[in-house]
């Protein structure tokens, strides 16, 4: 920030006056030099504030959805203005590097096809949205493409010898396209027949497999056992 005081001659040093006529000053000169940066920055997609990312996108005719951050709309933005190059797979790995998208590409070429893995845990819904974007403007019309999401979890069960034992399991997960959710109840034992519950469900769009397995009861009356699994699939 440029300080008018440091510009005064030395003869103001003593000056009370001008001393407090400058300081006055200082503020609306550090309100214009603060305009002046941002205005400059709104130029660089990256470097933008809302108004500056809504003036590009009223150049483009992107509609932003009311819920992006300012990120995802800078990234929106990017997206549109790339300029054209040849597509090769080198290519468009290190446009998934520059956008931010954390997901490994691989393309099987007998069947022209071309898959992406992600992790749950690195990839949020924004970057899921630009990823179909690249894939459906970038990828040739006769390829066809799948986006796979994983996630993995771990649920531990202990063993109870008993007169009575109770035990329930829900394994629940909701991405985007593809899951995988499976439940293990291995053993019980005692004198009274248990109750056992197993619950998946699985909320995917496109593929979605769901299993439950009781492997083994040991009791002296026959076990009662519930096993349940839904799969819905999102519109």
């Amino acid at each position: 920030m440029v300080k008018l005081q440091d510009y005064l001659p030395d003869y103001y040093d003593d000056v009370y006056e001008m001393q407090k006529l400058v300081a006055a000053e200082q503020v609306d000169f550090t309100k214009f030099d603060d305009l002046v940066l941002r205005t400059l920055l709104n130029q660089f997609v990256t470097q933008t504030d809302l108004q500056g990312i809504s003036l590009f996108e009223d150049q483009l005719g992107i509609d932003p959805d009311p819920n992006d951050t300012l990120e995802t709309r800078q990234y929106n933005v990017l997206m549109r203005m790339l300029p054209p190059q040849p597509i090769t797979l080198k290519y468009f790995k290190k446009l998934l590097h520059t956008l931010d998208i954390p997901t490994q590409i691989n393309v099987e070429y007998a069947i022209r096809h071309v898959e992406t893995i992600a992790k749950r845990s690195e990839i949020s819904k924004a970057q899921i949205q630009r990823l179909k974007y690249l894939l459906n403007v970038y990828l040739p019309a006769n390829l066809t493409f799948q986006i796979i999401v994983t996630s993995e979890s771990n649920t531990d069960l202990n063993e109870y010898f008993g007169a009575t034992q109770s035990g329930a399991v829900s394994a629940k997960a909701e991405p985007k396209l593809k899951s995988y959710s499976d439940t293990n109840i291995k053993q019980f034992f005692g004198g009274i027949k248990p109750g056992m519950a197993s619950s998946a469900f699985a909320l995917p769009k496109l593929i979605s497999t769901a299993e439950s397995r009781l492997l083994m009861y040991l009791t002296e009356a026959s076990p009662q056992s519930y096993v349940h699994a839904t799969v819905k699939e999102k519109k």
